[in-house]
């Protein structure tokens, strides 16, 4: 089949990171694969320069590099905003898929009518296509495919050249400093559980500026600053703000990846951290419900609140809804782990075992496919 991915395939952005998995999957099956990135061409893998057709940077949308799909595919595919369905998916009239998620309760009015322009629409998890269902979206319409991992890359037992000298790190996987990501309690809760006769480290992965210079990017400089003075004894953090071609050897040196996001639509950076078999301490909310549980992680108890408008996308709603961890719950799983990590890891391996050998980018791309007519 001859198929067309356009939208972000660039930069370090997990739009891209789905874009450019599911393209080598298409691939190994033998489709003939055109890539068009609409957010450059940064970070983008030597291995699929070959079906990179074009790109445009979002700051020069009129400005092409190499050049625009052709006017015909036998499927199409992209990972964009609900409003852009209408306008990239013209190049053929079937086998159209969208894929995108939303992580507050209520998506903007205008949006969801754009799922007409598309066979099917794609959300990552179950708690996507509630949210889309919830708003309007015909359930019919829709196909929950997970995001996933490539089993391979994890076979590479590479280690990240931390500075870090210490027994127990936990990981906080952030890349873009989005509000959502409540960065001030992951924070706050590790200054409560910790001081530096703990044996342990906060490894922070977070592009301190954002590729898009939205509302919702947050300070981190600051924040970590505040954190300091707050928690003047506060035990060891180590920040990594460089792009890291292969994720697995940061994982590999690290022990729990820890979250305390107000939403997340799926959080690739979980079951990466299933992969790696990594503990897991979670908000009890969101996406990645459909691969965590009490039998393979810790789940933070919490609240719905009221979403901040300024984490809502596009066009805020004051009945929109986002989930608020409880930070005391979570400082108590920090220091849980902290002093029964080996226990924690013997519990939790089956259930990891099991999800890591569902959740690949394979069976992704094959239930794709299985859509295809």
């Amino acid at each position: 089949m001859k198929i067309l991915w356009q939208g972000f395939c660039g930069r370090n952005f997990s739009w891209s990171v789905c874009a450019q998995n599911i393209c080598r999957e298409l691939i190994k099956l033998g489709h003939d694969v055109h890539m068009f990135s609409t957010n450059g061409n940064q970070y983008f893998p030597e291995d699929l320069k070959p079906n990179l057709i074009g790109f445009i940077n979002e700051d020069e949308p009129n400005h092409i590099f190499g050049r625009m799909p052709d006017q015909k595919f036998d499927m199409q595919l992209s990972y964009t905003c609900l409003k852009n369905f209408s306008h990239y998916f013209l190049r053929g009239d079937q086998n159209r898929f969208g894929i995108w998620n939303y992580e507050t309760t209520v998506v903007p009015k205008s949006f969801i009518k754009h799922y007409k322009s598309v066979d099917k629409v794609l959300p990552s998890s179950n708690f996507s296509k509630k949210i889309f269902t919830d708003n309007g979206m015909p359930e019919d319409h829709q196909v929950v495919i997970s995001h996933g991992i490539n089993p391979e890359q994890f076979l590479n037992k590479d280690k990240y050249p931390l500075k870090t000298k210490k027994k127990i790190k936990f990981l906080v996987n952030i890349a873009q400093p989005h509000l959502r990501k409540n960065i001030p309690n992951v924070f706050k809760a590790y200054g409560k559980a910790f001081t530096k006769a703990d044996d342990v480290c906060l490894v922070i992965k977070i592009a301190k500026k954002s590729p898009q210079p939205k509302t919702d990017s947050v300070p981190f400089d600051d924040i970590y600053r505040n954190f300091c003075k707050e928690f003047k004894n506060h035990a060891e953090v180590e920040i990594i703000s460089d792009f890291i071609v292969d994720i697995v050897p940061l994982y590999n040196v690290c022990d729990v990846v820890f979250s305390m996001s107000y939403c997340e639509c799926f959080w690739l950076p979980g079951i990466e951290a299933v992969a790696a078999n990594k503990i897991i301490i979670h908000p009890n909310y969101g996406g990645a419900l459909d691969f965590l549980n009490e039998n393979n992680s810790i789940l933070i108890p919490g609240k719905e609140i009221r979403a901040d408008i300024r984490l809502q996308y596009w066009e805020p709603s004051p009945y929109a809804k986002m989930f608020e961890p409880n930070v005391e719950k979570a400082t108590q799983a920090l220091k849980d782990v902290y002093n029964n990590y080996e226990d924690y890891l013997k519990k939790f391996t089956p259930g990891m075992q099991e999800v890591a050998a569902e959740y690949t980018w394979e069976n992704a791309t094959k239930k794709i496919m299985d859509l295809v007519k």
